[in-house]
């Protein structure tokens, strides 16, 4: 008896391991046939140029994308692409979702980039801190869109009030320029950007002689940078120097002088004075 019973639960096992077999070799398949053919990678070119060619705010353009991800939908730039417009027309929560996607395809290429996003487009502070302190872990310290996730850290500790945490970050995005740069001057290492916002920092901290260092080492750069102009005069109002009113008048004078990156078109930057949708320093 006993051994019709061993021989039972022998077959029993031997019927489970030709089960799982089955599903190795069936979750192979299944890879294999995620893998693009030619014929797949051809009818996703044609998607892809046939979405450049329409408006990129259009209906179709996000169509001609949809039809290249029933092919791949794994395919992050895809996902990104489709987030990009959404963004830029201020659809946030539309966008979202497809942004997401691209970081979970491609948290190595996206996840910074997300960052960036919520911080100058969806003005998502806390999140876009934690993403960037996720890329910093995961991938170490980097650049996006110009400027080190230090700077973007701080910047979002700007816009939440926390001067102290938003100084410590600029510091360090400082001093990893100085690094990654380091025969450049002190003024050229250090983007002006990095400048203008560390004296921000300072200011809102009452540290207006350092905020004026820092400000003048943007202007060195960036002559005539109207807002490093104005929290420069500020600046100098606050520490009872009646010159003060000539820089924030000289500011108002150079106001075409703004923010100069690429994604201004779209968004106010932090603590950005001059900028289009301002009346007070439109030309009159």
């Amino acid at each position: 008896m006993k051994k019709y019973i061993i021989l039972l639960l022998l077959f029993i096992w031997s019927c489970n391991l030709s089960n799982k077999n089955k599903d190795v070799v069936k979750s192979t398949q299944n890879l294999e046939s995620e893998v693009l053919t030619g014929i797949d990678s051809m009818h996703i070119r044609e998607y892809v140029e046939k979405s450049f060619q329409t408006p990129l705010h259009s209906l179709e353009h996000q169509q001609y994308l949809d039809s290249a991800l029933t092919i791949d939908p794994a395919n992050a730039w895809l996902w990104q692409q489709k987030a990009m417009p959404l963004y830029k027309a201020r659809k946030y929560q539309l966008g979202r979702p497809f942004l997401e996607k691209a970081v979970e395809h491609n948290p190595e290429k996206y996840l910074d980039y997300s960052g960036f996003m919520r911080c100058i487009f969806s003005k998502d502070y806390l999140k876009s801190i934690t993403e960037f302190m996720r890329a910093k872990k995961e991938y170490g310290d980097g650049y996006v869109m110009d400027h080190t996730y230090n700077f973007y850290i701080g910047l979002d500790y700007l816009q939440l009030n926390k001067f102290s945490k938003a100084k410590e970050f600029l510091l360090l995005s400082k001093e990893q320029q100085f690094q990654d740069f380091p025969n450049d001057s002190p003024q050229e290492a250090c983007h002006y950007l990095d400048w203008y916002y560390l004296g921000i920092a300072d200011f809102e901290l009452g540290n207006y002689e350092e905020a004026i260092t820092s400000f003048d080492m943007s202007l060195k750069v960036y002559e005539n940078f109207a807002d490093a102009l104005y929290f420069r005069g500020r600046s100098m109002t606050k520490l009872g120097n009646e010159e003060g009113a000539e820089w924030e008048k000289k500011a108002f004078e150079n106001g075409e002088n703004i923010i100069n990156e690429d994604n201004v078109i779209y968004e106010i930057y932090p603590y950005q004075v001059f900028h289009k949708l301002n009346e007070s320093v439109r030309p009159k």
